[in-house]
């Protein structure tokens, strides 16, 4: 893995005002109404803006950013304002930037990090989360003969969905702490009309079993765990170990596929990219907490929970692995 070159101070600040100015624009809707060109004084009309001001923001933006061009008096978004960069600003300028805000107090006192983080803006992240990831678990589970699923952290329920559609058969169950990744996450399901064969429910992920009914529990084959355990790792591996102990004694034998990643901050030794680095300091800030490294110290907390790891799929060009466990 190439290194990425490091910032100058000049880089960093630069850096800062461009993410905020960037943000700021993609969350007012104005890089949304740049889909074709656009002049200032129209933008300011529509958007109740200061022209001055939006002209400055966006004349700077074109001028150090591949998100938007300036073509004489007008301006629009590029290709590269994609769903993928969406993402990205939604999550980590959006949801996260509480977080940063906060840090001189969540320094001194990290357990109000969860506090600071904006759900809302969350949850509209994963709405433009670019598809796909979901194929290869989908298609794991479903090789495997899964047709009862129990998703904790399910975020918009694309997994389930993705299973719902391509099993007639299915019935599904995802559980999420964030009301609205769970309002998002029905209005999907609704609109590929699976809704009735998939339940969403918002409740703690970490004790399912406060949330599923007996009947439910015993319908369900595997469960899924998508970037949940990753959050049980702030301090230490006591919770982990804690959660897998409560699965294996709520649902007995069945699988669970956990989907994460290898954390690199505070882990030497270790290639590091710059997406996994920023994931890495953003769940630090947020509380969440940086996951084990490698496949080896994740086996360590299976161990201790006294759960097999049956296969492991690991993605080479990032951190990210699907680890199949017989609870």
């Amino acid at each position: 893995m190439t290194a990425t070159p490091r910032w100058s101070a000049l880089d960093l600040a630069e850096g800062l005002q461009l993410g905020h100015a960037l943000s700021t624009l993609h969350d007012l809707g104005v890089l949304a109404a740049l889909a074709r060109p656009r002049g200032v004084d129209e933008l300011a009309v529509e958007f109740g803006l200061d022209e001055a001001m939006l002209g400055a923001t966006l004349e700077f933006a074109a001028a150090r950013t591949d998100l938007i061009d300036r073509r004489g008096q007008r301006f629009r978004t590029t290709a590269a304002y994609a769903p993928a960069a969406r993402f990205v600003l939604d999550l980590y300028a959006g949801a996260f930037a509480g977080n940063a805000v906060a840090l001189p107090s969540i320094l001194r006192r990290p357990a109000r990090a969860g506090a600071a983080v904006d759900r809302a803006r969350h949850a509209q992240a994963f709405l433009q989360a670019p598809a796909g990831p979901e194929a290869v678990p989908a298609g794991l589970l479903h090789q495997l003969g899964v047709r009862a699923a129990l998703d904790l952290g399910c975020g918009p329920g694309a997994l389930l969905r993705t299973m719902a559609l391509q099993d007639d058969g299915f019935r599904g169950w995802g559980i999420d702490a964030n009301p609205a990744m769970c309002r998002n996450a029905r209005a999907r399901l609704r609109e590929a009309g699976v809704s009735r064969r998939v339940r969403i429910v918002q409740g703690d992920g970490r004790d399912p079993a406060r949330t599923l009914s007996d009947a439910a529990r015993a319908k369900i084959q595997a469960v899924v765990a998508g970037d949940l355990a990753n959050e049980l790792c702030a301090v230490g591996a006591d919770a982990a170990v804690a959660w897998l102990r409560r699965l294996q004694r709520d649902f007995p034998q069945r699988l669970l596929l956990v989907s994460d990643y290898y954390g690199r901050l505070g882990h030497r030794g270790h290639a590091a990219g710059r997406e996994t680095l920023l994931h890495d300091y953003v769940q630090a800030i947020s509380g969440q907490g940086i996951p084990p490294p490698d496949r080896k110290a994740w086996q360590a907390i299976y161990r201790a929970a006294d759960v097999r790891l049956v296969h492991c799929i690991e993605d080479t060009s990032t951190t990210r692995f699907l680890h199949l466990l017989r609870l």
